[in-house]
């Protein structure tokens, strides 16, 4: 909470809406649960590599980008096919 105050200070808080602050939070709060830990955490628990994978016990892929995207998309919910995620 301490780094997401000193980012909302930094930017002044909000400028808008207050959907548009919840949606900024919401976006702030997925990245920190998807950006990678330090080199010095990754050393000492080398089975994780951000809070994401903690929690959950898993990752979809190794690249965080990727895991992010993957983890923050509907998979196709809503479509009339799920879409299958290609590992490349």
């Amino acid at each position: 909470m301490n780094s997401q105050d000193r980012i909302l200070y930094a930017m002044q808080y909000f400028h808008g809406t207050l959907d548009a602050a919840k949606q900024e939070l919401r976006a702030m709060a997925l990245l920190w649960n998807f950006h990678p830990y330090c080199h010095t955490v990754q050393t000492l628990e080398p089975h994780s590599i951000s809070p994401f994978e903690d929690l959950n016990g898993f990752r979809y892929h190794n690249n965080w980008l990727r895991n992010f995207l993957i983890a923050s998309s509907l998979n196709g919910r809503g479509t009339a096919k799920p879409i299958k995620h290609k590992l490349e």
